[in-house]
């Protein structure tokens, strides 16, 4: 069969749609400042003046959230049976993070590559890809239930409206679809053919996977939401340290547990570049709605995007002495296609 070619047409489609992401982001932050919602001199004068004790404290926060979530990651590997040492979940963890925050445009995500470097300890692309999909689908499930109980003593109040129907909203549709691919009577209630018309179908199929793949192993995967809420308290006190150099007043730790994984709810979706921008807006709207200025919550959320982007800097020189994903890819399906030929030749 010859190799598919592809046009120089759909070549510069593809790389408009990879870099759509980022330039929506710029388009968010531009408008941000052109419309005067965040004055930029403002922000200056908040960064210039902000408290250097907390600031450390937020940076430490940010590697021990990183260091939270390697910790799960490992663990739901081991739910499979394999062995990845901590060290090396932390570092696949970093490099995802850099594939996500600091390279705009690139080919490749950073949940794929931490699966493509963990499929070289499984020799399973399925299982390692399955170990990723489930570690975030934990981390945002963790996300969105911690900020929900944490709202309900505050839902009535007309300043945590937009928040709850954020949440609300975002726990709503990730339930409805881990119902439609846990369930079969679920999907059997739609008419032939609706639920393979559905949008995002690798999402879904990869997902559908996932749960083949976890099942019998929902114990395990209970555990791994309870490990969850380490990298959320990480984070969470990590913009409350950034809010206390920042001397933002008026805010309880409280209303960071709810504001802090909202803003992070909106910046999760897929539609700007590591959430910039967007993470921007929202964290200016929610915590504006409790009274927080427009400056210093946005510097809030850049910030907490920036403490993240150094973390995952830290993986750079790392990443150099791994590697090139595109290798881990061609071994892999090597090894694949030999174990068929192996099997046949005993």
């Amino acid at each position: 069969m010859e190799p598919k070619t592809i046009s120089g047409r759909d070549r510069a489609l593809g790389v408009i749609k990879r870099l759509l992401p980022l330039l929506f982001g710029v388009a968010t932050l531009a408008y941000l400042f052109v419309s005067g919602k965040v004055d930029i001199n403002d922000v200056k004068l908040k960064v210039a003046h902000i408290e250097t004790g907390p600031l450390s404290t937020a940076l430490l926060l940010g590697g021990v959230g990183f260091m939270a979530s390697a910790l799960r990651l490992q663990y739901l590997v081991s739910l499979l049976g394999y062995r990845v040492s901590f060290i090396r979940s932390l570092v696949y963890t970093l490099v995802g993070q850099l594939y996500n925050s600091a390279i705009p445009g690139g080919t490749v995500g950073g949940d794929a590559i931490k699966a493509l470097y963990l499929s070289s300890h499984t020799h399973h692309k399925a299982h390692a890809f399955a170990a990723v999909l489930i570690d975030r689908i934990c981390g945002l499930f963790t996300l969105g239930t911690f900020a929900l109980i944490m709202l309900l003593p505050s839902i009535g109040e007309e300043s945590m409206r937009a928040a709850a129907a954020v949440i609300i909203g975002f726990l709503g549709a990730g339930s409805l679809a881990v119902l439609l691919m846990l369930s079969r009577r679920v999907r059997k209630m739609f008419p032939e053919g609706a639920v393979s018309r559905l949008p995002m179908q690798g999402a879904l199929k990869a997902f559908d996977d996932a749960v083949q793949i976890f099942r019998g192993r929902l114990g395990g995967i209970a555990v791994a939401l309870l490990i969850s809420l380490l990298p959320q308290f990480a984070w969470i006190a990590m913009h409350i340290a950034i809010g206390d150099g920042l001397n933002i007043a008026g805010v309880s730790w409280t209303d960071y547990c709810v504001l802090v994984p909202v803003s992070g709810m909106v910046a999760a979706l897929p539609i700007s570049f590591g959430g910039w921008g967007v993470g921007e807006a929202a964290s200016v709207y929610f915590f504006g709605q409790r009274g927080v200025p427009s400056d210093a919550a946005f510097v809030l959320s850049a910030l907490g995007r920036l403490i993240q982007l150094s973390w995952a800097l830290v993986a750079l020189p790392i990443s150099f002495l791994l590697p090139r994903p595109a290798q881990v890819a061609a071994q892999l399906a090597k090894e694949t296609e030999e174990a068929p030929a192996e099997q046949e030749g005993q």
